[in-house]
């Protein structure tokens, strides 16, 4: 499958240079993408430039017309686009639906809060011994030209949750997803064009990051940077951006604690839906379980048991266990588990199926936290065991970590699942459930290596915002 053209500047674009894109399943090529230079992408930010203040100065309605309207072209089309995804990034289909419709979902509510964010006002009075002389009128005005740069896991929802926000409060978008996952984006991109919006208020780039990647984001018409991705190219990009204001949404190492008094048969189920869900290659996936010794074995066994039920295979047949995205992240997991302590055990995996890029569901007791895999982001299906002695030694192990999105801590105990809370150094912590991205209106923050910024709807509109204060004296 061979794209063959479209849209770019408002005109069909051509050429000769293309970047293959790899079933992850048969590691055989699956489709190609056009390879943009440096001339092309510095065409595209000028032209989105050129369109962003018409954007802007639509109305809200104006232009949530055209975005509701891709909602209604991604609702009628999600079964294609779910294979698309099923095909580029091994996500299974029952998944890649529900990802859809997530984002169909999101798009919809985002639109509604835009609504909702309101012109605020402030008299000179409310300020210690001030008078009524002076009332300050505060708007919120687009920041201009974002880069929306999406990773591959989640092609269609991350992608969504940074475009849909900074269209409808005016800004333009110049939208760079990952290779693997940019042949669904060419697809995205023309149902927006069938809206009819005018040309430049999207724009997709392709192509290969050694060659454009840090022009992309070095570019001076940029205004903002959106990215989800490595903590490691996120760090570069910061590093590179010279004071363009950025969201980033990076790595994790989410930890399930277990408390004496946890629900073992739920903190169990949970613990496997969150570790092995897309065969763990989630920024919010469970990735380390601490658990005292009381509880370790009956713990160990129960997970033993449902890992064992799991179905693995390939996502055309909507396995559990599905491909890993590429054979570099296969040999990660490898890679890790040689570099375990000597007391470490393999319970259950440690099997691939190099033919389909398969790396079976693991689970690792004795790890200690001094091992890569206690530290390092796995993304995939590996689940190290670690024990600890009191809540103490719990919270400095835990804190003694570079990433901070989430954990989940399971017991009954409020006193202590709200000590644990405030001690433990995460964006958000989950009482009796598994760490996820979402409800979408909620907050969602990385602290240390795993984030800048606040995202979900209302937090996204407002970071892709900026104040603008008008005076008036009378």
């Amino acid at each position: 499958m061979i794209i063959g053209k479209y849209n770019i500047l408002g005109k069909e674009y051509k050429q000769e240079k293309y970047v293959s894109i790899l079933n992850p399943t048969t590691q055989k090529e699956y489709a190609k993408v056009y390879a943009l230079n440096k001339e092309t992408v510095d065409l595209i930010y000028k032209f989105a430039k050129e369109k962003q203040k018409n954007w802007e100065e639509k109305t809200i309605s104006e232009r949530a017309f055209f975005i509701n309207k891709w909602a209604d072209l991604i609702e009628k089309n999600k079964k294609v686009l779910a294979n698309l995804i099923v095909k580029e990034v091994a996500k299974n289909f029952n998944d890649s639906i529900i990802e859809i419709e997530r984002s169909i979902t999101y798009i919809r509510y985002t639109i509604e809060e835009m609504y909702r964010i309101n012109l605020e006002a402030k008299s000179s009075e409310q300020f210690y011994k001030g008078n009524k002389n002076k009332i300050a009128l505060i708007q919120r005005k687009p920041y201009g030209v974002i880069l929306v740069i999406s990773p591959f896991n989640f092609p269609i929802n991350l992608a969504i949750s940074k475009i849909a926000p900074a269209l409808i409060s005016g800004n333009v978008c110049v939208f760079k997803p990952a290779t693997q996952g940019s042949y669904f984006a060419t697809k995205l991109i023309k149902l927006w064009e069938e809206t009819g919006a005018e040309a430049g208020i999207l724009n997709l780039i392709t192509g290969k990051g050694s060659e454009i990647s840090d022009y992309l984001v070095t570019h001076p018409l940029i205004n903002f940077i959106n990215f989800t991705g490595s903590t490691n190219v996120g760090k570069d990009i910061a590093n590179k951006a010279n004071m363009i204001p950025l969201i980033m949404e990076l790595g994790g190492k989410d930890a399930a604690i277990i408390l004496n008094d946890a629900d073992l048969e739920n903190a169990s189920s949970e613990i496997i839906n969150g570790a092995f869900s897309y065969s763990g290659q989630r920024c919010t996936a469970i990735k380390r379980v601490f658990v005292n010794k009381e509880n370790k074995n009956k713990l160990e066994d129960l997970l033993l048991a449902k890992i064992k039920k799991l179905k693995i295979g390939l996502p055309e047949n909507n396995a559990d266990i599905i491909p890993l995205i590429d054979q570099k992240s296969l040999k990660y997991q490898e890679e890790l588990l040689s570099s375990l302590n000597q007391e470490a055990k393999i319970l259950i995996g440690n099997k691939k199926n190099i033919n389909n890029n398969i790396f079976y569901p693991t689970l690792i007791t004795n790890v200690l936290p001094s091992d890569r895999l206690a530290k390092e982001e796995q993304f995939g299906p590996l689940l190290p065991i670690i024990t600890y002695n009191n809540l103490e030694e719990l919270i400095k192990i835990h804190n003694d970590c570079e990433f901070g999105l989430q954990v989940s801590i399971f017991g009954k105990d409020i006193n202590k699942l709200f000590y644990l809370a405030n001690k433990l150094d995460v964006g958000t912590v989950n009482f009796n459930k598994k760490s996820q991205r979402g409800p979408d209106n909620f907050p969602f923050i990385g602290y240390k290596n795993s984030g800048l910024g606040t995202q979900g709807i209302r937090n996204s509109i407002l970071s892709m915002t900026k104040e603008k204060v008008i005076v008036i004296n009378i």
